[in-house]
């Protein structure tokens, strides 16, 4: 099941449909203009079969019970939704941020351990094979990372015009891109942030991660940039190491030199699906997810660290 019927809920749903090749035995929530989203989706072929209702527990009557919910709607709403999920028995993905506050985000983290079911922040690019290519690589290595997040002002991502909703501001929206990427490299450290700045207008911001092997890490973001651009920079003792994201595949570089991605991974081009794809697995017991219970409590640890940090640098 697909909770939202925005920009977000249609994507996931874009992204599920490919990977069954049927949007039958799909069910999409739209609590907001269930009727105008049914409409759309009568106009799109792909979507034959696809189910709209207005409600998660309306969802749950259907003839195929859905095992597993997909949280895209607002930021304000996703504990709302995930709690509606995880109360119908389902495994829940909740898109970030997990909340718009750590406190209610662990309100979602204490019902998924009641419940036993899988709960998952969606940070996508975390799924980036070249980051996990460089990771196994690279292992053990001590580094200092920075990661650069350009954004170009109303940029059309996906079919539509990307929006960032008023409920969270610009780092805690981000942060757990930054926090899951850097995580790929060092997953056992305990990462903290040291410090943070936000611009006034909140189209620009900056973070310091440290982390218990004494790697500094830098994350840097701005809305309203000429280009868009995702860049990873790996400084380690031996050289310097980069993904440029920006496109679709990561194009890598190694002390300057092209270093390919290898031929087994050349396929996976859709961060989303390997997402997806993960989420599923550990649902069945398969695989570890990259993000699953313990590192969505990381992840609130950093959002409350943030929250702590730019109050203090506001005062």
């Amino acid at each position: 099941m697909i909770v939202g019927g925005g920009r977000w809920g249609r994507t996931w749903l874009s992204v599920v449909v490919a990977a069954r090749g049927s949007a039958d035995g799909v069910v999409l929530a739209a609590r907001s203009r269930p009727d105008e989203v049914r409409v759309w989706a009568d106009s799109r072929a792909e979507l034959a079969g696809l189910t709209v209702v207005p409600t998660v527990a309306e969802a749950m009557l259907v003839d195929r019970q859905p095992q597993a919910a997909i949280i895209s709607s607002r930021p304000r709403d996703h504990v709302r939704d995930g709690m509606d999920a995880l109360g119908h028995g389902l495994h829940a993905l909740v898109e970030k941020p997990l909340g718009v506050d750590p406190e209610s985000g662990r309100t979602l983290v204490a019902a998924a351990q009641h419940t036993k079911r899988i709960l998952a922040v969606g940070t996508e690019f975390a799924y980036l094979p070249a980051f996990h290519q460089l990771s196994e690589e690279l292992a053990g290595a001590s580094a200092d990372m920075t990661l650069i997040w350009d954004d170009v002002e109303n940029e059309v991502r996906y079919g539509a015009t990307k929006t960032r909703h008023e409920e969270t501001g610009l780092l805690y929206d981000l942060l757990p891109h930054a926090f899951s990427i850097f995580r790929v490299f060092v997953p056992k450290a305990d990462l903290r942030i040291g410090a943070a700045q936000e611009s006034p207008d909140g189209g620009q911001g900056w973070i310091e991660f440290h982390d218990d092997r004494g790697g500094r890490h830098e994350f840097r973001c701005h809305t309203k940039a000429k280009a868009r651009r995702r860049l990873l920079d790996i400084r380690t003792e031996s050289g310097h190491v980069s993904v440029d994201f920006s496109g679709v595949h990561g194009l890598m570089t190694i002390n300057g030199q092209p270093h390919a991605l290898d031929e087994s991974m050349s396929a996976m081009n859709s961060t989303l699906r390997l997402e997806l794809g993960a989420f599923l697995s550990q649902m069945m017991g398969t695989a570890d997810a990259v993000v699953a219970v313990g590192d969505v409590s990381g992840l609130l640890a950093a959002q409350e660290d943030l929250k702590r940090t730019l109050a203090t640098a506001g005062t």
